[in-house]
């Protein structure tokens, strides 16, 4: 049991640090951008070429780890996004910056699936997997917050190339958690799935009408959160905030994200799963009409208002995932390739066409948009069941 407690603590540890690097993305790309010569359509291009690359292909490598007990995925994941992300920083040309932000997300791609399915093997029940899960994704979050933080920070005090150095925290973080975090046994359900084919997966995922309900569920609040992560660094920019302010800003929507995390198995308890994902859902578009209102006013309410929104949008994310992974349990790293890195990448795909409408109608405008599409979204909530499933 001890030995357990200690791999999900150090799942959780490693998750915390893989996503600080590419939490350096978000505030630093306004300024990489304007550095290289290009605009905010053009560094959107580069996030959805990435995003392509490393969260559409998240169930085949969920697949692959879903065959493969040894802990290739986890530590390798995080080798390469600690050694390319940083690489940002040293980027002079569009191709350069394209290369690190790609192959920095690919490790990304990597480490989720496995991580995201091994916590729940080291877990007693659904309520203890519950909890884990959703410590794990707020660390996540977390990591994205301190990562924008430290990056923003560096970059401003010390200079961009210095941000190399954090590579060091990442390759250090892998020998220990390959070191801490066991194989896992092989079962019956194992066996079983080494005859299963991808597309088999990905057809017995597909093929449940609550499965795809989740999916649109989890793109819904992607699209919410890539908007407001990374194109609004572009308006804090445009207005004359500095990359320290842009970064603690970035972070504090991260923070209030991992508190609504850490809080979603206490909503799914008092009201329930679908209730939680009615509140999620129903509320963003009323915060972030308040917010867009308050800018123009006071623009430390309308921070806090756009914090407040990372919070209640994220609710619904540990719920998500772990009802995902009971409908099907065979395909757990599967599965989390589909919620927590296919959905990113279908987003990814629409960032392009999303800075381009901005430009066009402007961001805070664009911003009203994207928090209309979760109130769509409650048309099929109502077929999420009440409560968590055994």
């Amino acid at each position: 049991m001890q030995s357990c407690k200690k791999a999900v603590n150090w799942l959780i540890f490693s998750h915390f640090i893989i996503d600080c690097y590419p939490g350096f993305i978000a505030p630093l790309l306004p300024f990489i951008a304007s550095k290289v010569g290009i605009t905010m359509k053009d560094a959107m291009a580069i996030i959805s070429i990435a995003n392509i690359s490393s969260y559409l292909l998240q169930p085949i490598f969920g697949y692959f780890s879903d065959k493969c007990r040894k802990r290739f995925f986890v530590f390798w994941g995080i080798i390469i996004a600690s050694v390319f992300l940083p690489m940002m920083g040293l980027a002079e040309s569009f191709l350069a910056l394209t290369f690190a932000i790609v192959l920095g997300e690919i490790g990304v791609g990597f480490f989720h699936p496995q991580a995201t399915s091994f916590v729940p093997k080291f877990c007693k029940n659904t309520e203890e997997s519950t909890w884990n899960t959703g410590i794990f994704l707020s660390m996540g979050s977390i990591g994205y917050g301190v990562g924008a933080l430290a990056a923003t920070n560096i970059y401003e005090f010390f200079g961009e190339q210095a941000i190399m150095y954090t590579s060091i925290v990442g390759v250090l973080t892998a020998l220990a958690m390959f070191g801490c975090v066991p194989k896992v046994s092989c079962d019956e359900e194992d066996e079983h799935k080494e005859r299963i084919s991808l597309m088999t997966s990905m057809r017995a995922i597909f093929s449940l009408r609550l499965e795809r309900i989740l999916i649109a569920a989890s793109i819904a609040k992607s699209i919410v959160v890539s908007s407001y992560t990374l194109i609004m660094p572009f308006f804090w920019k445009n207005i004359g905030l500095s990359a320290s302010k842009i970064g603690w800003i970035n972070c504090a929507f991260l923070a209030t994200s991992t508190l609504g995390m850490i809080a979603a198995p206490k909503f799914e308890q008092k009201i329930g799963s679908r209730n939680t994902f009615y509140f999620s859902f129903l509320l963003t578009l009323p915060l972030s009409l308040a917010m867009v209102f308050f800018m123009k006013i006071n623009l430390i309410v309308a921070i806090i208002l756009y914090s407040i929104i990372g919070f209640v949008i994220f609710l619904t994310q540990p719920i998500n995932v772990v009802m995902s992974q009971k409908l099907l349990p065979k395909y757990k790293s599967t599965i989390s390739g589909v919620v927590g890195g296919f959905t990113w990448g279908i987003v990814g795909v629409l960032l392009p066409v999303l800075s381009f409408g901005m430009e066009k109608i402007g961001i805070l405008n664009g911003m009203l948009f994207v928090t209309a599409i979760p109130l769509v979204m409650c048309i099929w909530v109502r077929e999420i069941p009440e409560k968590p499933l055994d």
